[in-house]
């Protein structure tokens, strides 16, 4: 495999809403993506234009320069955070995290995911279940010591995080879509983060 760094300019990417929330704020410039939140919770999200051949591992860098207080990932209702990338997979099945018509809504098909997140009352390694959906699992990267207003680097085996946590291989060929996000919304909170240089890349 070889290095494949992901498009960022704005025109690459899709806004995914959540019904009856205010949106997050994005700003595309360059490498980077700005993200703010003010009780608000939504996505940005950008369709791979080829297959990911394994062993290439997904890698980016992120920062917080504020985030709301700290919650639990596993809490539904309650899991905000400021900041998340998410590895969309087109499984089969015909359960979606979107719902059954997601593609007749304009939403993107999401059979498996992995949310890579900051922020959190977890310690960093934790691996929990999406509260909202069974084929979600929420790996929490940095957790409530995370250190803001600098940036760190983030390298992950996507198949093999994917193997342990659903007990099974990945057909990488169904790694459709990156997401970005962040989620204020709940305890209406604050929050001012970013990610760049987002990239497959050979181990």
């Amino acid at each position: 495999s070889e290095d494949w760094v992901l498009p960022m300019e704005a025109a690459a990417w899709r806004t995914l809403t959540v019904p009856g929330a205010r949106e997050n704020q994005f700003v595309q410039t360059g490498d980077a993506m700005r993200v703010i939140s003010d009780n608000s919770v939504s996505f940005r999200y950008t369709e791979l234009s080829r297959a990911i051949d394994y062993p290439a591992q997904l890698s980016w860098r992120w920062r917080v320069d504020s985030h709301p207080p700290l919650a639990s990932q596993a809490q539904k209702g309650r899991d905000d955070r400021p900041l998340a990338v998410h590895v969309w997979f087109d499984t089969d099945g015909r359960a979606s995290l979107f719902g059954n018509l997601a593609a007749v809504m304009g939403r993107p098909k999401v059979g498996h995911l992995l949310s890579y997140v900051w922020g959190a009352t977890e310690p960093a390694g934790s691996v929990l279940p999406n509260p909202y959906y069974d084929k979600g699992r929420v790996i929490v990267v940095v957790g409530r010591d995370g250190r803001t207003g600098q940036w760190h680097k983030v390298r992950r085996d996507i198949a093999a995080d994917y193997a342990r946590d659903f007990g099974t291989t990945p057909d990488m060929s169904a790694l459709r879509y990156i997401a970005v996000s962040a989620d204020t919304d709940d305890l209406a909170g604050r929050s001012s983060a970013a990610v760049r240089a987002l990239a497959f890349r050979a181990p």
